[in-house]
This record gives C-alpha cells, structure tokens and sequence, in this order.
C-alpha cells in the first residue's frame, strides 16, 4: 500500500490536464481505498485526493480497480470514453472482463481529474493461479477517436503463516490511519494486543466497534479471527473477541457462527443488546468515538456529516455551571437534564473535529467544501467550522530550541 504512490499519481494527471494535446490519458489503480466517490463528490476541485494502493492480494481479500482520467475530450459540453477490459493472468492466459463500457460519459468541464464511472471489485479465490496478474483497459474517447492502453498490475500470494505482533504504544497508529494506509495484515496482531491491554468495558467499545468494522472489511481474516477468539482463556478477553464478531454486518455473523466455539457463541449471545451502530441521536461521548472510527476504517463524509450535526442539537444547551447552580436551588428538570447533554456533546464533537482536522486533511477537506457549498444550515455550527478550519490552518508552532 502507497500514499506516496497516489500523490505523485495526481500531480501527473494535474500536468496531463493542463496539457494541449488532445488525446485521452489516465491512470489504472489497484486500491484498497473505500471511499473515492467520496472524495470526489464532497471536496473541493483541486485538493490532492487521498489514494492508496495496493500490489499484493490474498485469496478472499476485496480490492477494486479503478481508472482516474487526466485528459479527454469534450463534445457538446459532454464527455464520451468507454473502456475494454481484460485480465492477463500469470500463465500469459487473458480473460475477456467487459468490452465497450462505459467510462465517463456525461455533461463535464476538461479541466482537473476525474474518477470514472465504472468500479471492477476484485476478490480472488483459493483455485487461482499464484503469480502476478494484470488488468488491461483500453480506453477509447469517442469524442476524438483517440486511445490509450493502461494496465494496473497486483500479485497474488499466500496468506502469512504468521502475522506480525503488534504493539499498541508503536502501532496504534495503524487504526486511526486505515483509511489512508489499509494494512490488513497488522488487523491479526492489533486485536491481540487489544484483548490483552484493553478489555471490553463502557469506554473502550469504540474501540471494538472499530475493529468490527475493520475486519468486515477484510473477510481474508475472519477464520484468523475465528482462531483468535478461540485461543483466549480469560472470559474477558474472549467476551472482546465475541464483541468484534458482534460488529461485523448481520451476514459476516451468520457465516461465521457455525465456526466459533461454544465459549465463544455464549458470550456473542450476551452481547445482542449492545447497538450494532451508532444511534441517530448521539447520547454520550462513547457513540462520537463510534463515528471517528469509521472515518478512520473508511475515510468517507457521513461520519463527518453527522458529527457536524451534533455541533447544533435541537432544544437547547445549558452549561455544567448553570446546570449546577439550578440544582443546587432544587430547580432542575428532565428538560434541563437534556440540555445539558446537548452541551457537553457538542463540546465534545466540537473539540474531536478540531483535532482531528489539524491531523487529517480529509477531515479538513470535507468541513471546507461543506461551508463553502452551504451544506450547514445551522449559523451556530457553520460559525464553528469556520472556526475550526481556521485553527487547522495555522501552522504548527516550531520547537523550542
């Protein structure tokens, strides 16, 4: 997996889109990325999308291939490439994917980079051929009769016989940086560490939620998971394990439940109460986590749509203090109860976007296009992502020396 890779990739389709010659040109990528029609419909034209890619799969592990366009083009205002795809596998062999399909064909401005229409999902099997592979595209801009051919290389190898240890303290990282740099072989180690260091409780949840959701992303690793959960003799650690089976979608669960073992399926049993989700209305601290998480698994907007709404709640705020001195008079209601819920979860969603937006630049990207687009309709919450933004640019201050 490569940012780096992705970042040279779109300052090379920046030059092709500023050049003059009128020939079709893109690029063919291998991605794990989950979350590029989001990137490309909620940031702003000209911020450096996030893409990561990825040169080596396992059988059962999902990728996609997708084709980012540099140059095409225009007829009436409209785009018009279409696209043949083949796979050469690695005894030289080519299977026929799709012919004359339908890349970008719509209504368009030539200038900046695009993501086509078309999504090839990937999952190899256990019967494939070891070895390397590659996908053809011949692109075809039948505005200009010009072509191109690209190909997106990727390998396909054995699963690990081990997979690597992981320490928290060094390679938390791993979690909260997914979306940008997936490495699915880490997922084995990091729920192991957890089960040891952090047992499920109230204030770790999210972090079990997180990895449910990671690991309904990579079904590769569920037997892994399955062994896991297995292998732990103290019932907490095993309720943990049981917990991130809980948070894989209903069909992950009905597949895998014939595989655990008894322990295991009487803890998974006992936590069916526990919400598979967040809840539409946010009612502590723990269900804000829940969100960053699947922006961190993910890296889509409508994590960062809802914590966005939580900065403006229905019905009013009233501050600890306030809340206090109307207790101590023996004066508080219910009412008040819950405005002062509401003022501690916007504090907090408040402050959970400010850093996270002076860490992530996706974060900050979509906060932008959605002030400037005037998707925030509350003049309270759209004052705090002006804000917000604001901080995020400031540079950081330098070291003393």
């Amino acid at each position: 997996m490569n940012d780096v890779f992705g970042k040279r990739m779109w300052t090379f389709l920046i030059a092709l889109a500023a050049g003059t010659l009128c020939a079709v040109e893109g690029n063919l990528v291998p991605t794990l990325s989950q979350n590029l029609e989001d990137q490309w419909g909620h940031i702003l034209p000209k911020r450096p999308p996030q893409l990561s890619t990825v040169s080596a799969v396992v059988p059962g592990q999902p990728f996609s291939v997708r084709l980012i366009l540099g140059r095409f083009a225009l007829k009436d205002g409209a785009a018009d490439v279409t696209v043949d795809l083949d796979q050469v596998n690695p005894d030289g062999t080519v299977k026929a994917i799709g012919h004359n399909l339908a890349a970008f064909r719509k209504k368009s401005s030539a200038d900046g980079v695009f993501l086509a229409d078309f999504l090839l999902e990937i999952i190899m099997e256990e019967k494939d051929q070891p070895g390397d592979y590659k996908i053809i595209a011949r692109l075809r801009d039948n505005n200009d009769g010009s072509e191109k051919q690209l190909e997106a290389p990727f390998r396909l190898v054995a699963p690990p016989a081990t997979y690597p240890e992981v320490d928290l303290r060094k390679d938390g990282a791993v979690l909260s940086n997914y979306y940008r740099s997936p490495q699915p072989e880490q997922l084995p180690g990091l729920l192991k560490a957890v089960l040891r260091e952090r047992p499920l409780e109230d204030k770790t949840l999210s972090l079990y939620y997180g990895l449910g959701l990671l690991f309904r992303l990579n079904p590769q690793l569920h037997g892994e998971l399955v062994r896991i959960a297995a292998a732990q003799s103290d019932p907490a650690a095993r309720r943990g394990a049981a917990a991130v089976v809980h948070f894989l979608d209903e069909t992950a669960q009905e597949q895998l439940r014939p595989q655990l073992d008894p322990e295991t399926i009487k803890q998974l049993d006992n936590l069916e109460g526990i919400p598979s989700a967040p809840p539409q209305k946010i009612r502590n601290g723990g269900q804000l986590d829940q969100l960053w998480m699947e922006f961190f698994a993910t890296g889509k907007v409508e994590p960062i749509r809802r914590l966005v709404n939580e900065l403006s709640r229905p019905g009013g705020s009233l501050s600890p203090e306030a809340f206090k001195a109307k207790k101590d008079k023996g004066e508080a209601t219910p009412e008040d109860l819950e405005k002062l819920l509401n003022f501690l979860i916007t504090m907090a969603a408040n402050w959970s976007l400010g850093s996270n937006a002076k860490q992530h630049p996706l974060v900050a990207y979509y906060l932008e296009a959605m002030l400037v687009r005037n998707e925030i309709k509350d003049p309270q919450a759209a004052a705090l992502v002006k804000e917000i933004l604001r901080k995020a640019s400031v540079p950081p201050a330098a070291p003393r020396q």
